[in-house]
């Protein structure tokens, strides 16, 4: 079984190492890990906006499929915090006193963004 299909937004050169290694785990909102987005819409909007800080100026969106992604908790994200945005994502936690232990899902491929962004609408 090879998990549900979910969307990751990087930059091209950090995509590249990722799919010649793996992911290495950063921290996050919930904790030490990967974060994935279930949504390609959602995934595309998010690499469009150069990710969460604005900062990716070159996105590129790998496509992970792998059966330990885990839903991110509600009573994990900080009460501030909109809990809506986390509807939308799976994560991979990882040790954070190993930082240097690479992950490699199941499967993973980049996207190709030039593709449709939407389904048709009738």
């Amino acid at each position: 079984m090879s998990g549900p299909r979910v969307f990751h937004v990087t930059e091209r050169e950090s995509a590249a190492l990722i799919l010649e290694e793996g992911f290495l785990g950063g921290w996050g909102d919930v904790g030490f890990g990967v974060y994935l987005w279930t949504d390609e819409t959602v995934a595309r909007a998010y690499a469009k906006n150069g990710g969460w800080d604005g900062l990716i100026e070159d996105p590129v969106i790998l496509v992970v499929e792998d059966p330990g992604l885990q839903p991110i908790n509600p009573w994990d994200i900080h009460p501030d915090w909109d809990p809506k945005p986390y509807m939308s994502m799976l994560w991979r936690p990882l040790d954070e006193d190993d930082p240097e232990t690479f992950w490699r899902p199941e499967r993973m491929d980049p996207l190709d963004l030039s593709g449709p962004q939407e389904p048709p609408q009738p």
